[in-house]
């Protein structure tokens, strides 16, 4: 499985690069989010490799109708997490492809091709950034605690942004680099990740990756879900003293 996850990773994320070179026309969705003919084109060439592989399999993509709804295997594919990046010329995305047996994640791959890392993960064998294994921060203290976040207007929209600021108060250092807030979790120079928004496509892929590496991932209310819009990424450490503030209890 995970081969077939880098492969169908390696196969969208170098479709994306060749848009990359000469940013192609931008539309957006209803919920305002962008989409290109980057997007939609290197999801089909994910596609075609599972599809080629494991035909039975389902597929749920950002960009194009989920396939075999029913299957005990289920793909998750977001071929540029990252899109508000790409558009502008930014390196700060990457290619996701998770797969899960009947429900529980078993293989994910987070592609970065602009900075040349893969990360690998298969349940219960860790996490690995070309090969080498990773490992999430030991930080202790949330007053030495380093956060990235998806956006602010997110925070508020959804019902979280009072949260998000005593968070914000309490902890050392806080910054957005958008997709690539994952890559810096996963190698520990960050100790929490808080996303107010995202699908499942978003999530499915981190949530095996981040757990393999030693961290921790549920949504804001400690689930571990991947469709609930929303989720917390932690070195495991910091996440019970995360979700209580998110509480709103």
């Amino acid at each position: 499985m995970l081969d077939t996850a880098i492969e169908a990773a390696k196969a969208g994320s170098a479709v994306a690069l060749k848009y990359f070179k000469n940013i192609p026309k931008v539309s957006f969705k209803p919920d305002n989010s962008p989409v290109t003919i980057a997007d939609k084109t290197a999801e089909l060439a994910i596609r075609r490799v599972i599809a080629s592989k494991f035909p039975d399999h389902g597929i749920i993509g950002e960009e194009h109708a989920p396939t075999n709804p029913d299957a005990k295997y289920q793909w998750y594919v977001d071929p540029i997490d990252g899109t508000r990046d790409f558009i502008r010329g930014l390196k700060l995305w990457g290619t996701f492809v998770a797969v899960a047996e009947n429900g529980k994640m078993i293989a994910a791959v987070a592609n970065y091709p602009t900075t040349s890392e893969l990360f690998t993960a298969t349940l219960g064998k860790g996490t690995y950034l070309n090969g080498k294994r990773v490992h999430v921060s030991t930080v202790k203290d949330m007053s030495s605690a380093y956060m990235v976040h998806g956006q602010i207007t997110r925070f508020e929209t959804n019902g979280y942004f009072d949260q998000f600021m005593k968070v914000a108060r309490v902890i050392n250092s806080k910054r957005n680099f958008g997709s690539y807030n994952l890559p810096v979790l996963l190698k520990g120079n960050v100790d929490i990740c808080l996303e107010p928004g995202g699908g499942v496509w978003d999530f499915a892929a981190p949530s095996l990756l981040a757990t393999e590496a030693g961290g921790k991932f549920t949504d804001f209310k400690g689930h571990r879900k991947i469709n609930s819009n929303n989720a917390l990424i932690t070195n495991g450490i910091l996440h019970n003293k995360i979700l209580k503030i998110l509480s709103k209890n």
